[in-house]
């Protein structure tokens, strides 16, 4: 299982980073074309393409459903307008980018249009309500949106190392959305014929989010020289190694692998590319 999030921008290009189902990157790129994005995706081998923005102007009015919709759990976003005149706008210059990504990859990733799997298609995601969704609260006050978002990732046993940017970050929670989503983890709101952003959960709460509390300081440190955190995936699990697991957590790694296998959950990848075998009943 893979997933491809792309980061749409306008002056810098486009950044792409590829997770497969154990969230290990195994892919990232800076800066590229819009022309070059087809043939990246389609040798990716991903099985979702998830791209930081909309697919297409509104059907009317200033913005889309969708977008009304975020907002009602506190979630802002940009609105796309239906006026097609907009686009000579500078600031809407990086919406119509991301038309000509979804345009670029439809051939391969035709568009996700609200029902079934998004195994296959492209979908549309909005980093910001990925992190919100995952952590189940807006970001803290005084917090930098690099380094929450970075200590989200790490969270979701992201290895951000490999994360330079914010933009890379971006395309990183982009991808781990389309993870969730292969595994129906997912909730699409808004209207399939102009667009609906793809948030990781199936369940939304019942009354908009508020603000979190501030993270502990190390989640929100880059981690020391040659230390990074433990990959061992335990949410109690606070270690620094210079290794993947700190001493031991292998074993812990394998353990909550096989507890998706039997939860019906798409984890052999991982087991079968670490060397490790399935459960005895799923052999």
């Amino acid at each position: 299982m893979r997933a491809l999030g792309i980061d749409v921008g306008v002056r810098r290009g486009l950044d792409l980073v590829l997770l497969d189902g154990g969230r290990d990157i195994l892919d990232t790129r800076r800066r590229i074309g819009v022309d070059d994005v087809a043939a990246m995706a389609r040798d990716s081998d991903a099985d979702v393409v998830a791209i930081d923005a909309p697919p297409s102007w509104a059907l009317d009015g200033r913005s889309r459903l969708t977008e009304r919709e975020l907002r009602l759990f506190g979630l802002q976003t940009f609105n796309t307008p239906s006026n097609r005149r907009m686009a000579e706008h500078p600031f809407y210059e990086w919406m119509t980018v991301g038309f000509r990504v979804f345009a670029a990859v439809a051939d391969r990733f035709p568009r996700y249009r609200g029902t079934g799997s998004v195994r296959g298609t492209s979908i549309e995601v909005f980093p910001h309500a990925t992190a919100v969704v995952l952590a189940a609260c807006l970001p803290p006050d005084g917090v930098g949106k690099r380094e929450w978002r970075r200590a989200i990732l790490r969270d979701q046993r992201v290895d951000v190392r490999a994360l330079r940017s914010l933009d890379q970050l971006d395309a990183a929670l982009a991808a781990l959305t389309g993870l969730f989503a292969l595994e129906g983890r997912f909730s699409a709101p808004g209207d399939p014929r102009e667009g609906q952003i793809v948030l990781p959960s199936a369940t939304l709460p019942a009354r908009p989010y508020r603000r979190g509390p501030r993270p502990p300081a190390e989640a929100l440190q880059p981690a020391l020289p040659g230390l990074s955190p433990c990959a061992c995936g335990d949410p109690d699990c606070r270690a620094l190694t210079a290794r993947e697991f700190a001493p031991g957590h292998d074993a812990k790694r394998k353990s909550g692998l096989w507890k998706l296998v039997r939860a019906g959950a798409s984890a052999g990848e991982e087991l079968s590319r670490r060397g490790w075998e399935l459960p005895p009943e799923a052999r």
